[in-house]
């Protein structure tokens, strides 16, 4: 009995280590005798990762320590084969199950506790998503039920996706991918439309307006008037269009804040790098981007900095970490 004691916790060592850019993990239940299992395939889609997970019971925890060592931003979404979840976002409880599909916004903290489970996975960068910025601000523990036609529509797909996955052409993953991502953008949609929103054309042009904000989140030119010369748009439109978000010029400094604190965290330290980070991400000075850092997460972009990466966290290698860092 002491033995396989010993056996399951080697093995949950090497989870642990595994699964450690995603979620910091321990045993549900402290009986080591009872033995512990986990398996996690997956499979690289250039743009997108899908793979499955069988694990035993145990808590899970994405901190936001964890969310800045790693430094990524994207969808991990999951369809429960077997056993259930209880995730705790922000002191609310969602409860998923069999068929269920669940999604974690990875730039978001986020503890749960799961039985004995399978689960079919797929992590997207969130710019692949065809949804507006305010709902996929709301994305975060959204539960689509397997019950539900979109459920089951979204969970049948990725099913599907992980069946071909092995055996796809690699010139056609970027578009399954792509198309991965639009289906599950309209399964998600309307569980995330508010009464209040704008109709389906301006929630359209608002998503690609924030696509073009990433893609010139360096330009230190980007701003309002640049997006109205862009789009065609007069002022009064683009600010009416952002304001339910608290405008644009906020919604920009908070997109080049965010890409920031995720270089800042992922990347390896040297001389110059808060300047250099600065100058990246659009900011016309140190001081300017110290204050804005500060004032948005309550922390000074040099102690950010120093947060450090594990040795299972950091290495150059085909690890999960360096797969997530990658992706498309």
């Amino acid at each position: 009995m002491g033995s396989e004691g010993d056996h399951a916790r080697q093995r949950f060592g090497s989870w642990r280590e595994t699964i450690a850019p995603i979620f910091d993990v321990r045993p549900l239940a402290g009986d080591w005798d009872a033995g512990f299992h986990a398996e996690l395939d997956r499979h690289h889609l250039s743009t997108a990762l899908v793979g499955q997970v069988a694990t035993s019971a145990q808590h899970y925890e994405r901190s936001e320590s964890l969310i800045g060592a790693v430094g990524v931003d994207h969808l991990l979404i999951q369809r429960y084969e077997t056993g259930h979840t209880t995730l705790d976002l922000d002191g609310e409880e969602v409860h998923a199950g069999p068929g269920d599909v669940v999604i974690f916004d990875l730039s978001r903290p986020v503890r749960s506790h799961a039985s004995d489970m399978r689960a079919v996975n797929l992590v997207l960068p969130r710019s692949l998503l065809a949804l507006d910025i305010g709902s996929l601000d709301r994305v975060h523990g959204t539960v689509l039920f397997g019950a539900s036609p979109l459920g089951s529509l979204a969970g049948n797909h990725l099913r599907s996706l992980l069946k071909a996955a092995p055996t796809l052409e690699p010139t056609a993953a970027p578009n399954i991918a792509k198309a991965s991502a639009q289906l599950l953008s309209a399964c998600l949609s309307p569980a995330l439309m508010r009464e209040s929103e704008a109709p389906a054309t301006l929630t359209a042009s608002m998503a690609m307006i924030c696509r073009f904000v990433d893609r010139r989140i360096g330009d230190p030119a980007l701003d309002a008037r640049m997006l109205c010369s862009a789009f065609g748009l007069s002022r009064s439109a683009l600010y009416r269009l952002f304001a339910p978000i608290g405008g644009v010029s906020d919604y920009i400094r908070q997109r080049r804040l965010a890409r920031a604190r995720l270089a800042l965290n992922a990347s390896t330290r040297g001389r110059g790098g808060i300047g250099k980070i600065a100058r990246q991400f659009g900011f016309s000075s140190d001081d300017a981007f110290s204050r804005a850092f500060k004032a948005q997460f309550g922390i000074a972009p040099r102690d950010a900095a120093h947060l450090r990466l594990s040795p299972s966290l950091d290495a150059d290698d085909g690890s999960l970490a360096n797969w997530l860092r990658y992706l498309g």
